[in-house]
C-alpha cells in the first residue's frame, strides 16, 4: 500500500513539473511568435511612405491589433517564465517599443532601419538565448537575424 501512495505522489509531482515545463515553453514561443508579427508590422510601417493614409492606418493597425497581442504574451512569460527570461522578455519588449515610436513618430524610415532595428533585433536574441537555456536546450550557435547585404562584410572573393 505504501508503494501505490509514495508511487501516486511521485506521478503527481512529475506531472505537475510537466505543466510548468509545458507553460514556460508555450509562453516564450508564443512570444518569439508575436515578436515577428509586430516586427513585421513596424517595418511594413517603417517601409510606407509617411505621407500616406497607408502609413498611418499601418500604424493604427499595429497599436490596435498587434501590440495587444505582444502584451498578452508578454503577459504569459511574466506568470511563467524565470527572472531571467523575464529580464529579457522586458528588454524585447522595451526595444520594440522604441523602434515602434520611432516609426511612428518618423523618426524611423526604410532609410534607416537597418540601424534602428539593430537593439530589437539583438534583444530578440538575447530572449532565445535565455529561453532555450532556461528549457535546457543547446545553444546554436547562429543568430536568429542575418546583417542585412547593404551592411555585410564584403571579402575579395565577393
Amino acid at each position: 500500500m505504501a508503494g501505490i501512495v509514495i508511487g501516486r505522489f511521485w506521478d503527481t509531482r512529475t506531472e505537475s513539473a510537466r505543466w510548468r515545463r509545458d507553460q514556460k515553453t508555450t509562453s516564450y514561443q508564443r512570444y518569439a511568435e508575436q515578436f515577428q508579427a509586430l516586427y513585421e508590422a513596424t517595418r511594413l510601417a517603417a517601409f510606407a511612405d509617411s505621407r500616406t493614409d497607408t502609413f498611418a492606418a499601418l500604424v493604427e493597425h499595429a497599436r490596435s491589433s498587434t501590440f495587444p497581442v505582444w502584451v498578452n504574451a508578454l503577459s504569459a512569460v511574466w506568470l511563467h517564465g524565470s527572472s531571467e527570461v523575464v529580464t529579457a522578455a522586458m528588454q524585447l519588449d522595451q526595444a520594440v517599443t522604441d523602434l515602434f515610436y520611432g516609426v511612428a513618430d518618423r523618426t524611423v524610415s526604410e532609410l534607416n532601419w537597418d540601424t534602428a532595428r539593430t537593439p530589437a533585433r539583438d534583444a530578440f536574441q538575447r530572449f532565445i538565448v535565455s529561453a532555450r537555456t532556461e528549457l535546457g536546450l543547446p545553444l546554436v550557435d547562429v543568430a536568429f537575424f542575418t546583417e542585412p547585404r547593404s551592411q555585410a562584410r564584403t571579402t575579395d572573393a565577393d
